[in-house]
């Protein structure tokens, strides 16, 4: 998928599903910014795509998505909120 598309697409929805494919050719239009393994569901990503802030997940069915973030600090929270809901699961 062409970066403009990836914008557009991110632009009209805040939550965007990828298939592996678009993966692998996003990652190569962004810049990582911070990776967090999750233990069960491989990393969740944040990603810099010009002035967008996003992050990328997977769900511990294989599924994967974008989330449109208002900024580093929103993403920080937002990858916390899931590292911990992840730490619950283990604890049963």
């Amino acid at each position: 998928m062409e970066r403009d598309a990836m914008i557009r697409r991110l632009d009209d929805d805040e939550v965007v599903e990828l298939s592996r494919d678009d993966l692998t050719e996003f990652l190569g239009l962004t810049e990582v910014v911070r990776e967090d393994p999750t233990g069960i569901a491989g990393r969740i990503r944040t990603v810099r795509l010009g002035d967008r802030v996003l992050a990328q997940e997977r769900t511990p069915k294989g599924r994967i998505y974008l989330r449109r973030l208002a900024s580093e600090d929103a993403a920080r929270r937002f990858v916390q909120s899931r590292l911990d809901a992840y730490e619950r699961m283990w604890d049963g």
